[in-house]
């Protein structure tokens, strides 16, 4: 069935990526390979957010900051362990989602994207200002305490560690997104949404609930992404929320394609590649970035997941979808 098939390659999909852990030496290659996984885990709680749920959200970043500075001042100011941080950061980053999406969901369409692009532009002050706060100002935060499993630290220099950590991580937030939220009663709730709130509020779709649980655990989920980037960097400052950040993650979800799986994670994962091999280009790095958006929307609009189709490759994989049921065909339109 389809969407037997679909999680069967995913899990397949993972072998060989876990393979390049083992067989890859090079320190750098393996940075790349690990800043990738932890963008995947970003872009799929966006995709989850504005591709599926249709939430115009600028303030994704904000949650991946918060995420990492809720870590080490859990860490530096409260004495917790790195573990007991990881988890306590999750859990505030849940519940300031929570603060932001309240007063944002009241709001609609284009109101909600000023709102949260609001947010974003407000959020690097507070960071900055609030020295007394515990944020560390313009300097930030350092020296998160490593992980460790057992005997094994996952350190800076740990390399592999943190490959196969990293991976763990993406791989369970991306089935948990993928093949457990929008495959269940929210995933259709959120896509008829997207698609009609008159046809979703006739079928009795309670609006605001179910945007805002897409909007608290698609923060929730970014704030895991922005702890695992701190512990892995060892340091979190108001620069993760510039102009460059926020550009690379949103060239991620337009190469790849919104709401289409696997798109954003092949966007992920080519912008993530291709922005360190431009790194010799300088300030035309983002021009690159730039054109590269540019020429996506005019060839393939909905992202190179949509690249066969615009070729003329018909595909027809084999169907789960219920002829007697119209939310099981919409629940397995949530991922084609």
């Amino acid at each position: 069935m389809r969407s037997l098939d679909t999680r069967a390659a995913f899990l397949l999909s993972l072998a060989p990526i876990a393979l390049l852990g083992a067989v890859v030496s090079q320190s750098y290659f393996l940075h790349v390979l690990i800043l990738t996984f932890i963008w995947c885990i970003v872009v799929s709680a966006w995709d989850l957010l504005m591709g599926y749920a249709g939430i115009l959200n600028f303030a994704q970043l904000v949650f991946f900051a918060a995420g990492g500075y809720a870590d080490l001042m859990l860490q530096s100011l409260l004495g917790w362990g790195p573990w007991s941080a990881l988890l306590g950061a999750v859990v505030c980053v849940f519940l300031f989602g929570l603060v932001v999406a309240l007063p944002c969901l009241r709001l609609k369409g284009e109101y909600v994207a000023l709102f949260t692009f609001a947010v974003h532009l407000a959020f690097p002050t507070f960071l900055q200002q609030g020295r007394a706060y515990g944020t560390g100002g313009s300097g930030g935060l350092w020296g998160a305490n490593p992980l460790s499993i057992g005997n094994i630290e996952f350190t800076a220099a740990n390399k592999q560690g943190w490959f196969y950590l990293s991976l763990a991580f993406a791989a369970a937030a991306v089935w948990l997104i993928y093949f457990v939220v929008l495959r269940g009663k929210w995933g259709r709730a959120f896509i008829t949404l997207r698609d009609s709130e008159a046809a979703a509020k006739s079928l009795g779709v309670n609006e605001f609930y179910y945007k805002l649980v897409a909007f608290v655990l698609s923060a929730g989920l970014t704030g895991l992404a922005g702890v695992l980037y701190t512990d892995y960097v060892g340091v979190i400052t108001p620069s993760v929320l510039g102009n460059e950040f926020f550009l690379i993650v949103m060239v991620m979800m337009c190469v790849g394609g919104l709401g289409r799986f696997p798109g954003v994670l092949l966007g992920a994962a080519i912008v993530t590649i291709g922005n360190e091999l431009l790194r010799d280009f300088g300030q035309y790095r983002v021009i690159i970035l730039g054109a590269t958006v540019v020429a996506t929307l005019l060839f393939v609009p909905n992202g190179i997941v949509s690249l066969p189709e615009r070729l003329g490759w018909k595909f027809r994989p084999r169907s789960n979808v219920s002829k007697n049921t119209r939310n099981d065909r919409i629940g397995t339109a949530a991922i084609t």
